[in-house]
This record gives structure tokens, sequence and C-alpha cells, in this order.
């Protein structure tokens, strides 16, 4: 399948708030196979020249789980259905590709159900092996009893983040798909990560997109729950150092509102020094931001980290 879209162009603005620059890539209307498409955005990557999405397309039945790759060079997109299926050769419910990351030679995705608390299936797709119009197979490929909405990974460590519905649980695998560590309350609670509702209700970070860069891991989300205001900008870029460890440190930067688009709804990538947020749905017209990561770096602020120390 191939998608039409006009060239990418870059037009840079100041924002209302602390006077951050923001870059706006504008792409044309999505099509696939020729016909106007709709798909809800979910992971960014940013390899070399290219850019590779992940999305599920909701104008057709049953939905469909996508990889898309483009450059800056392209005028059209190559897309790749990725929906599991069964020992039948029937669709699988897992049409809900997640935030994705690259280990240098694959790209990891996780592929889950549309639902809290639904199954997942991790995988792992060879970078040299994706042809257009050439089915893509998996390299690695594991289950999880629980929905995975984005993956960040570690390709010195060879470990694998994974992140479940509104974060309230990051899960820790190796690139053989064992798991090795879950966090989860009073370790989520101290970073600030996770959405809780109910008796212990508690505000935090839903993870949309993270990407893992050295020891730092950058985490791009709404900032939700109890005792934040509805109307107040929600995204939240989080910088954690030795995430997994006692003694991480973190930051944070409160992300100001694109017209009314929040910035970090959904996918995020890092590359050559930019902070790249996309946003919203893929449709009739198509919008990426982008960011100096220096800048950012320089206006986030180092969050006490006294909380963590009740674990």
């Amino acid at each position: 399948m191939i998608i039409s879209c006009a060239a990418l162009a870059l037009h840079l603005r100041q924002s209302l708030a602390e006077d951050l620059t923001v870059g706006t890539l504008s792409l044309s209307a999505l099509r696939i196979n020729g016909q106007p498409a709709r798909a809800h955005t979910q992971g960014l990557e940013i390899i070399s020249s290219n850019y590779f999405v992940t999305a599920r397309q909701d104008d057709v039945l049953p939905k469909r789980a996508l990889l898309l790759r483009t450059d800056a060079h392209r005028t059209d997109w190559d897309v790749w259905d990725i929906t599991p299926t069964d020992a039948r050769g029937d669709l699988a419910p897992l049409n809900h590709p997640g935030g994705m990351q690259s280990d240098g030679t694959r790209l990891w995705i996780p592929l889950a159900e549309s639902k809290r608390n639904g199954s997942s299936l991790i995988r792992a797709y060879p970078m040299g092996g994706m042809v257009a119009g050439q089915p893509l197979k998996a390299e690695v490929e594991f289950p999880v009893s629980d929905h995975i909405g984005a993956l960040a990974v570690s390709a010195e460590r060879k470990i694998v983040y994974g992140a479940s519905w509104d974060t309230e649980t990051v899960y820790m695998w190796d690139f053989g798909g064992r798991l090795q560590r879950t966090l989860k309350g009073s370790e989520m609670e101290g970073r600030r990560l996770g959405v809780v509702s109910g008796v212990n209700r508690r505000a935090g970070l839903a993870v949309q997109d993270w990407k893992m860069m050295g020891d730092r891991l950058f985490a791009s989300g709404l900032f939700r729950g109890a005792g934040v205001a509805p109307e107040s900008p929600q995204s939240r870029l989080m910088i954690f150092t030795s995430f997994s460890e006692t003694g991480f440190q973190q930051r944070y930067i409160s992300l100001p509102k694109q017209g009314k688009t929040e910035l970090a709804q959904e996918a995020m990538a890092i590359a050559d020094g930019l902070v790249y947020f996309l946003p919203e749905d893929l449709g009739a017209s198509n919008r990426i931001f982008r960011v100096f990561l220096a800048d950012l770096m320089k206006r986030s602020v180092l969050q006490d980290s006294r909380a963590s120390q009740k674990r």
C-alpha cells in the first residue's frame, strides 16, 4: 500500500508559553491505495532520514494496525499492515500499535487490544527487511497479559521498557522477551508516573511515547488526575536519568498547547538534537511539531525526589 502526500514544509513560530520556538512540518491529506484515509496516530521514530509512524486505521472494519515510512524528500509513504493474525489466519483484535523505538537494527513495536488490561504482542521488526509492498516478518515476538501502549529501548543494556494503559505499570524485558522487573505502586508514584483512579487516586503522567537515549529516558504524555486543572496544558516531557535505579534523577517541562492541541497527546521522537511531536490523527491535514532539545532541557525543572525515598 502507498499513501500519496505533499512534500514536508517547515514553518517556525514563537510559542506564547515560555517563548519556546516550535517548528511545524506540514503534511497533506492521508491517502491509502489512492483513497482518503484516517488513522489514529500512536508512535513516531526517526532514523537517519526516515520517518516511521505507527497508527491504527479507523475508517475500515475491522480496524488495522499500520506501520508507515517516508523521508523528507518523498511525496508518498510506504505502509505495512502489521495487524497480527490467529492460527486460522483471521485478524486478531490487536489493532492498537503503540509508541516504538529502534535498537539500531530493529523497530520494537507493541500491538495491543484497544482496551485497558487487554492483551498485547511485542514485536521487533528488522529494518533491513522493510521492503515496500512486501509483508514484514518479526525477528522477536512475545505476548504480554496487559495493554502495552509504548515501548522504549536501551540498546546498550538490551532492555525494553513497556508502559501499560495510563502507565499504571512499567515492565522491563530483555531482548529475548524475558521479564526482568515490574514497576508499580510506590515506585511509580515516586516517579510521578501513572494515572490512578479510585480510593488511591493520584495524578501522574500517562506516557504516550518514550525514548531511551543513553542513560536518559524521555517520557512524553499527559499529566492527568486528581488536582490537575482540566483547562490547563497537560502535556509534559519527563527526563529520567538512571530510571530504574533507586537514585534516579528526574527533570520535567510542561509543554504549551498549540492552539487547542496538546503537544504530547500522542507520538514523540528524538533525533539530531530535536524533539518531534505528532499529536493529531492522520487525515485530511497533518502536521508534526519539533522543538530543540537544548531549549527544552534549559527550561526543564529538577523534580523533588523526596517522594522516591518512601520506597
